[in-house]
């Protein structure tokens, strides 16, 4: 699929792609890290049957999107708003992906009066707290500490090399991850169509050699910009127990902070089979329910 690229006030390119129904109700999709606007195609049959519209943006430095140094999670809520104005689209709710999760959030705080109610999917909680950092994988430690202590070593951990070699080689990132992944995954990832969706999004995830996924990582460590106690929409947070990528922990501690929060803990559920076998209910229950 062709990106719709949108030329921002400070000439700035900004790739989106849309799914489902384009004349249906409008969802604003924040995919995860490091991961693409091709993400948000796991849940095209799900939006095109409630009538739904799936807007997906490129943040600054993944895919077809221009980069920019890293500011705060918050910042990015305007390249989103300018999104919407390109479309014609007022009002609209959000959904949140893994590393998504906290953009989602944001938008909702930062532009409370477009923003109708926020769908979080095993996302990453706030990190800036070490207690969960500790629940994550060796290697996601260490590119947050990386991240708070010394971002200019994030190219050595993730830099052109490794995206060029994932870009090369997609399939490589799920062999690598498939024997610490729950059965659920296992087998949601052996659907060769969610496979090749989810390869595709982070190959172009990577094309920019990582630049978007490090500056993701820089805000998440730092403040956020915006306190989760803003957000004053429903938010209705979905986490597997069985997520060994992001663990149910850091949304129990979320969802702790959030005011108006209702809470889907599914037993045996993982990082990729509930976005993708839970997709119509979570549309549902955002927009409908």
């Amino acid at each position: 699929m062709r990106p719709q690229i949108y030329t921002a006030a400070d000439g700035r390119r900004i790739a989106f792609a849309r799914y489902g129904d384009p004349d249906g109700l409008p969802v604003a999709y924040c995919h995860g890290t490091p991961s693409s606007r091709l993400e948000a195609a796991v849940a095209e049959a799900a939006a095109r049957k409630l009538g739904l519209c799936l807007f997906a943006p490129d943040r600054p430095g993944y895919g077809r999107s221009d980069p920019l140094p890293p500011t705060n999670v918050a910042a990015w809520t305007g390249d989103l708003a300018a999104v919407a104005d390109h479309l014609g689209i007022p009002r609209f709710h959000v959904v949140g992906v893994s590393g998504g999760g906290p953009y989602a959030l944001a938008c909702a705080a930062r532009l409370e009066k477009r923003v109708r109610g926020v769908a979080l999917v095993c996302p990453l909680g706030p990190i800036q707290d070490p207690a969960l950092r500790r629940t994550m994988s060796p290697a996601a430690r260490l590119a947050f500490f990386l991240a708070e202590k010394a971002p200019w070593a994030l190219p050595l951990f993730f830099g052109p090399a490794t995206a060029a070699l994932l870009r090369r080689f997609p399939r490589l990132t799920f062999t690598l991850l498939e024997s610490q992944l729950p059965e659920s995954d296992r087998r949601t990832l052996a659907d060769r169509r969610i496979r090749t969706c989810f390869e595709a999004s982070i190959r172009e995830g990577l094309r920019q050699g990582g630049r978007g996924a490090r500056r993701d990582f820089v805000h998440y460590v730092r403040q956020w910009g915006f306190e989760p106690a803003a957000v004053g929409q429903k938010v209705t947070l979905w986490h597997g127990e069985a997520d060994r990528v992001v663990p149910v922990t850091q949304s129990r501690i979320l969802a702790g902070r959030l005011p108006r929060c209702e809470t889907r803990f599914l037993a045996g559920e993982g990082h990729y089979s509930l976005p993708c076998r839970q997709a119509e209910s979570i549309l549902y229950h955002l927009v409908l329910g």
